[in-house]
This record gives C-alpha cells, sequence and structure tokens, in this order.
C-alpha cells in the first residue's frame, strides 16, 4: 500500500494506535465503573477500532478503488453498532459481566 503515516509504515502505525485502545479497553473494563459508563467507553473505543481495521487491513483507504469498496462494507456498519448498543443495554451486567455469561457452564 506505501502510505504512511507520521513517516512510519501505516500497518505498524495502526497496530500500535489498535494496541493503546485496547489497553483503554481492558481497562475501563478492570476498573469498578458504573455499568452504562463502561458500555459508552466500550462503544466509543469499537467505533475507532473498527474503522481502523476496515480502512487498513481491508484497504478500504487510500486504493484505486476505495471509494465503491468503502460504501459498500461500511454500509452494514450502522446496523452492527445499534445491535451491540441494543444488547449492551438490554442484557444486565452486559459490560461488567460479559465473561461470566460467556463461560459455559456459568448460565443460570
Amino acid at each position: 500500500m506505501g502510505h504512511t503515516i507520521f513517516g512510519k509504515d501505516v500497518y505498524w502505525m495502526n497496530f500500535a494506535g489498535l494496541m493503546i485502545l485496547t489497553i483503554i479497553e481492558v481497562a475501563a473494563v478492570g476498573l469498578d465503573l458504573p455499568n452504562d459508563t463502561t458500555l459508552m467507553i466500550l462503544v466509543g473505543i469499537g467505533i475507532p477500532k473498527f474503522i481502523m481495521i476496515a480502512a487498513i487491513f481491508m484497504h478500504l483507504w487510500g486504493d484505486d478503488d476505495s471509494g465503491v469498496l468503502t460504501l459498500t462494507a461500511l454500509f452494514p456498519a450502522f446496523f452492527i453498532i445499534v445491535m451491540i448498543l441494543f444488547i449492551g443495554l438490554t442484557h444486565p451486567d452486559a459490560a461488567t459481566g460479559l465473561p461470566d455469561w460467556c463461560r459455559p457452564g456459568t448460565y443460570n
């Protein structure tokens, strides 16, 4: 792809950004914040991560045909974000209790 961000390879800069955002997500879940606050932080961090992955790794930014690909690939993004947000808002302890209800054998 030959593009750079701040003079560095775009893939390495994207990787560094994704790692920083992941650390913020882990910290948000690890802190004892209200569930709604944690959920909003996770959704707020998830949207830029989605855009970073789609733009760089899926070549939706910077390529010759990226305009058509971007419109096609990002159309369902709105519905995915709404779905994740409503699941998080309607499930009790969705943000803090996620590991509990994902593990087999802990269903009540």
